[in-house]
């Protein structure tokens, strides 16, 4: 997807579905409540909200640390941005994989290993959000039964989950059969002229990275008890901010929440919106997040609290990212990179 149009698609779904469901959510009972919001609630929901981007930076420090690369706490918080605005404009949150790895690149890390870096800090979150798909069944079966938008979601979690998982092996277990297509794939997109690089070079190349790439993946494992550990910790510490933001910003408003349940469905609708086909989940987030709130507050207030939870851990970074993209990268090369077109790059 090119860049225009993946920013165009982001914006339009976000904005027109955002709208939708504050229109035909809010009343006036919804408006009256904002205007006695708890100034120092929403600041502290926008801390907790950047404690995520902290801990996703530390995060990616000690993968790349394990992997025997150095990366700047500066260069790793950067990341963290490229990574949302990356993700915000291409469909199943995948743009933001390439940014991170050109910029990683660029800083001297080889491609394999930026590749496995970036792959390792999804599969981490992916993994841990996957365990609320059975402890949302177990702990508060009821929300399936109050809502079939949840009953949906559930079902979609555990189908992707499981083709995630099983990609993830494959990719690590049978890196031969992985060449195999690497080398059709690149076959066929010779004969369709896709680009100007010669076919055994291409080849070449792939099945170097691949090497690269399962090289580092089992590297993560052998770094060490601690190492693992802490990534585990930070993994856990980025999800808290993102699901504790949503109880945060219930605060702010005097609203009351289960905590219990506002963790389990939360965690169980973050586990879907990586597999959301539209650029950066935009449209399912908005209309989904109404749906999945109604368990959990009054339905004039799930409008609101929507987009206020999207705006802090979603639009805010994107918008940062999306500056740092254009000072660090241009928007040329990242067309050029939205577009998969890393020969041109090289």
């Amino acid at each position: 997807m090119s860049l225009k149009r993946g920013l165009l698609y982001f914006i339009g779904l976000t904005v027109g579905v955002g709208a939708l469901a504050l229109y035909y959510t809010s009343d006036n009972e919804t408006w009256h409540i904002l205007s006695r919001a708890r100034c120092s609630g929403i600041a502290v929901a926008f801390i907790v909200s950047a404690v995520g981007w902290i801990s996703d930076a530390l995060r990616i420090q000690v993968i790349a640390d394990i992997m025997e690369e150095h990366i700047e706490f500066k260069t790793s918080l950067q990341l963290v941005f490229l990574n949302s605005f990356g993700s915000a404009i291409t469909p199943f949150q995948g743009g933001g994989g390439p940014l991170l790895i050109y910029v990683l690149h660029g800083k001297g890390i080889p491609i394999g290993k930026g590749v496995a870096l970036t792959l390792v800090r999804t599969i981490f979150t992916v993994l841990m959000l996957g365990l609320f798909v059975p402890l949302s069944f177990l702990f508060v079966p009821e929300v399936l039964k109050e809502s079939a938008a949840m009953t949906g979601i559930f079902l979609y979690a555990i189908i992707f989950g499981l083709l995630f998982g099983g990609l993830i092996v494959i990719s690590i277990t049978k890196s031969e059969s992985v060449k195999r297509i690497a080398k059709i794939v690149t076959l066929w997109m010779d004969r369709l002229k896709l680009f100007r690089m010669s076919v055994l070079s291409t080849v070449r190349f792939l099945n170097k990275q691949i090497d690269l790439y399962k090289q580092n993946m089992k590297l993560l494992f052998r770094g060490g008890v601690l190492k693992f550990l802490l990534v585990v910790l930070l993994t856990a510490l980025y999800l808290v901010s993102l699901i504790g933001t949503l109880p945060a910003l219930a605060w702010a408003l005097g609203m009351h929440v289960s905590i219990e349940k506002t963790i389990l469905v939360q965690g169980l609708f973050l586990f879907v919106l990586y597999f959301v086909p539209t650029p950066g989940a935009s449209g399912i987030a908005e209309g989904g997040g109404v749906a999945v709130y109604k368990v959990l507050f009054p339905l004039n207030m799930t409008g609101v609290l929507s987009i206020g939870w999207r705006f802090l851990v979603h639009y805010l970074p994107t918008l940062i990212g999306a500056v740092m993209a254009v000072e660090m990268i241009g928007l040329e090369i990242m067309s050029k990179i939205m577009r998969g077109k890393d020969d041109e790059l090289n």
